[in-house]
């Protein structure tokens, strides 16, 4: 059935349909006036305006957050639907190679430490006016960031998100139990219980990655009572080579400790999880330039060592 039934003869305006999809997507008018870069007031005026338009109530009173009605919502479905196709047209009559503006970007570790410089220096080749805020944070963080519209777009593991997001697969990567041999890790293949009787260093429970490591422990109940816990996968790597504890590291970062013999893989009964890398967004956020960016991130991610950041 159609959004309205009403004869409308005021059209809204796609800065009062912004107003209200923001509002209703991050839950307040301060939180949809700082994504938008202006005021709370004018949120509020714009969101009046549309009421005054279609003669219904919005906003649900009676909440601290902003609460959209149901037809607020219906709305505001609507207003995606028409902010998306208006960004598609301004995408078609510029010139990518235009692109001047702020690209707000939130990535985990791994990926901060591998071929995230790469790809900047080739955006910055490609579009010398474009600025990039960097966040570099435990991925669940940047889920939280992207969910408040305090970043644009992500680079962290996955999928751990709902239907308001869309994403781009990047690369798969393999994680591995990893240890000093100084630690005397037997070479023969371990059950967990048995690999829980060593000391395991673990990452911030923030990390994607670190939930598919909780789920492996649950699923093998494993449970060991001598843990370390560091939101540095550096630090863990470090830690891991001093002979502290075992660890679960990417494997093509570690590589060239394994093949020095600073590191050796431990094998278990029950390997850990890979854990496939998206690019993530929202659907209304997506431009020709995002979308540039994404694929210039499916052609350079490699989770190698970066020997240029190691040097």
């Amino acid at each position: 059935m159609p959004l309205l039934s009403i004869g409308v003869t005021v059209k809204p305006t796609l800065k009062q349909l912004e107003a209200l999809y923001w509002t209703g997507t991050l839950g307040s008018f301060q939180a949809a006036a700082d994504h938008l870069h202006t005021t709370q007031s004018a949120i509020a005026k714009r969101i009046r305006e549309l009421q005054d338009i279609f003669q219904f109530p919005l906003l649900e009173s009676g909440h601290r957050r902003a609460h959209l009605t149901e037809r607020g919502r219906r709305l505001k479905d609507s207003a995606e639907d028409v902010l998306t196709a208006a960004q598609r047209m301004m995408d078609d009559i510029e010139c990518p190679t235009s692109f001047s503006g702020t690209l707000r970007l939130g990535v985990s570790e791994l990926v901060a430490i591998t071929w995230l410089p790469n790809l900047i220096k080739q955006v910055k080749l490609e579009h010398p006016r474009a600025v990039i805020e960097l966040e570099v944070a435990p991925g669940g963080l940047i889920l939280d960031k992207l969910t408040a519209g305090q970043i644009d777009l992500a680079f962290v593991a996955g999928p751990m998100w709902n239907q308001s997001f869309d994403s781009v697969e990047l690369a798969e990567v393999k994680y591995e139990w990893m240890a000093s041999p100084d630690l005397g890790v037997p070479q023969r293949t371990m059950t967990p219980k048995e690999l829980a009787q060593f000391p395991v260093l673990l990452h911030s429970l923030r990390g994607i990655v670190s939930q598919f490591f909780a789920q492996w422990q649950r699923l093998n109940g494993f449970s060991s009572q001598r843990s370390f816990t560091t939101n540095s996968l550096l630090v863990m790597i470090q830690m891991t080579m001093a002979g502290l504890g075992i660890s679960g590291l990417p494997s093509l970062y570690v590589e060239e400790h394994t093949k020095s013999g600073r590191l050796v893989p431990v094998r278990t009964t029950d390997p850990l999880p890979s854990a496939k890398y998206f690019a993530v967004y929202r659907a209304a956020d997506g431009n020709l330039f995002m979308s540039e960016v994404i694929q210039l991130a499916r052609l350079l991610c490699d989770f190698r060592m970066n020997k240029a950041m190691n040097s």
